[in-house]
């Protein structure tokens, strides 16, 4: 029943959920162990030198330091040097002056090594969390990454990341500070217990002094990160969308938002700056009116009582004022903690499984298509109730060119999304082979499918780097150069500074719209998957290039399945099987003469030239 309580307490389930996130981030508690028990003894060499301190003292009041011959420990340590030095006064002064010295090099040794171990750690976990982060993201669903903006992703990642990482030093240092509290009220309970009960009862009052201030701290967290989340979603959309700024000269209404966003977002600083800026002075008062009681209990103890000695009650002072000291250290502590709680909230959404969207993988290896990919009454919405596929139904036989043509927003591009498995389905609603597409694993499934979209993503490295783009292994120049060739990217690379080691830019500014689509065509022949989806592959090409592009098309899907979505007919004019959506459903399907002779919404779409 008791231990049941005790895990029931807030303490122990925070204890808990603190060792369960070190150990997923690689960091055991044996870890932060060793730097503690280095601080202990740092902490013992402390007490040794303040216990070496009242004999000083006290032979400085007395004038004379022969006591300390009567002192069985220092008697044991100094007297073999007295047989050498003489046993005069000055030399056992110098001696107990050394010995504290000695003391106090030990302790910054020992606190030295600790503080080294600990940033090690703190390194290590801010690595780790790094890694984890990305890891998690590189696992969730497209889903999550069509509804986050990236410069929130991006602030999670390098930024809170780093300050949560940034607290295990403060961690480590309350630790020690915590050691050397307790070390010191037990030396201060052997000075006078009656004192040290004094300071007990007075400190409540100057640890519930700043309780206010922290929790205010807290808040202010919250809305700081809040700030700085929206400030980053903002800064990420208009910076990736300078030509649509210069466009609509935007310029000066850019700069009006973002100075008034910093402006928020330093008001907000500076209100945390100007709670935690109260906690020193408010410590310092309270502090100094216990040490006045504290001096006025000593001053009554002493001479009323005329118990103890003078140079113990000194040392009991500067006792209780490092303690004073420790205690300020350990505030700083719920101060830090208060400040990162917002960080921290954010960090454990990452963690979180909810909104996620992962898509499930199987474990069955995808050999190869051998009949046909099928959709079997597959209906699909979208988070927020947005339908764009409506019990389709069709199938996409192996080795033909299966076109998907429809209105924008028909839902051309979700059904290639589901293929590609960008988005999770319901079981059995598509299946390859007569397997769900659900049970292949998705590497598997994957490395035989090559997409070339509308939208080219293009990465900020060389040309080279772009073409080979998620293929492993070494790719040799023969092989490159023939996808240069095929994808008629052969002229434009020769006239590059580089070739084809030329930086294209962060997403690819420094090429046409039709380069990059090129780069995209070069992917997929370097790729030689046996399933190609051609979502609008020509739609950015001058009908010159585009011409070039066919023959290089035609060779990339020859006696391969291809799936194409197109405006043109150009692109389509050759295919097996073409299927008609409107609104998320199937409205048509079949050949192209077939579809012109019925005279149904293709042959509207045709009478439109919306393939033209």
């Amino acid at each position: 029943m008791i231990k049941m309580r005790i895990k029931n307490t807030k303490f122990y389930v925070t204890l808990s959920r603190l060792k369960r996130f070190f150990n997923s981030m690689d960091i055991r508690l044996r870890y932060i162990a060793l730097p503690c028990l280095l601080a202990f003894i740092a902490s013992l060499f402390e007490i040794i030198g303040f216990g070496l301190l009242i004999p000083v003292i006290r032979g400085i009041f007395q004038q004379n330091f022969t006591f300390v011959a009567g002192i069985p420990l220092l008697n044991r340590i100094i007297g073999p040097w007295l047989v050498f030095l003489g046993d005069r006064q000055s030399v056992i002064f110098g001696l107990l002056i050394a010995m504290i010295f000695l003391a106090i090099i030990l302790k910054n040794v020992f606190l030295y090594a600790a503080s080294l171990i600990t940033s090690h750690l703190s390194q290590k976990l801010s690595s780790n969390l790094r890694k984890k982060i990305y890891a998690r993201y590189m696992g969730f669903g497209k889903l999550f990454f069509d509804k986050t903006n990236a410069g929130y992703l991006y602030t999670v990642l390098l930024g809170f990341s780093g300050s949560i990482a940034g607290q295990i030093n403060l961690f480590q240092s309350t630790l020690s500070a915590l050691l050397f509290v307790i070390v010191y009220i037990a030396m201060m309970s052997l000075i006078s217990w009656q004192l040290t009960l004094f300071v007990f009862i007075t400190y409540p009052a100057f640890h519930y002094s700043i309780s206010w201030i922290i929790k205010k701290i807290k808040k202010s967290s919250v809305y700081l990160v809040e700030a700085q989340t929206g400030l980053s979603k903002n800064i990420s959309n208009s910076l990736s969308s300078i030509p649509l700024i210069k466009a609509y000269q935007s310029e000066e209404k850019e700069k009006r938002w973002f100075a008034h966003a910093s402006e928020q977002l330093r008001s907000i600083e500076f209100s945390m700056a100007k709670k935690g800026a109260l906690i020193a002075p408010f410590q310092e008062v309270v502090s100094t009116s216990m040490l006045l009681g504290l001096v006025t209990a000593m001053t009554f103890l002493f001479v009323d009582a005329r118990t103890g000695d003078i140079s113990m009650y000194m040392v009991f002072f500067l006792l209780v004022r490092r303690v004073m000291a420790n205690f300020s250290t350990i505030n700083n502590l719920r101060v830090s903690l208060a400040s990162i709680k917002g960080p921290l909230q954010e960090i454990l959404k990452v963690f979180s499984d909810k909104d996620k969207f992962f898509v499930q993988c199987g474990a069955r290896e995808f050999t190869g298509l051998k009949e046909s990919i099928k959709f079997d009454k597959l209906t699909f919405t979208y988070p927020g109730g947005i339908t764009a596929l409506k019990d389709i139904t069709l199938a996409i036989d192996k080795g033909r060119i299966t076109a998907v043509v429809g209105a924008s927003g028909a839902g051309k591009t979700t059904l290639i999304s589901l293929i590609m498995r960008f988005y999770d389905i319901s079981p059995e609603k598509i299946k390859i082979d007569g397997i769900d597409i659900r049970e292949f694993s998705l590497g598997s499934l994957m490395s035989r499918i090559a997409l070339v979209s509308q939208e080219t993503f293009i990465i900020n490295a060389s040309l080279r780097a772009n073409i080979t783009y998620g293929l492993e292994g070494d790719i040799t120049d023969e092989l490159i150069n023939n996808a240069v060739r095929l994808s008629e990217m052969s002229d434009f690379v020769a006239i590059l500074p580089e070739g084809l080691d030329t930086n294209v830019g962060d997403r690819g500014v420094k090429l046409s719209g039709g380069e990059k689509q090129r780069v995209s065509i070069a992917r997929a022949i370097l790729r030689q998957a046996e399933i190609i989806i051609l979502d609008e592959a020509t739609s950015s090409l001058d009908s010159i290039t585009e011409s070039l592009i066919q023959k290089a098309l035609a060779e990339l899907v020859k006696e391969r399945t291809t799936i194409v979505i197109a405006h043109r007919l150009s692109t389509i004019k050759n295919a097996d099987n073409i299927i008609v959506l409107e609104k998320g459903k199937v409205v048509e399907e079949g050949s192209l003469n077939a579809l012109i002779d019925k005279q149904g919404k293709f042959f509207e779409f045709w009478q439109e030239q919306k393939f033209f």
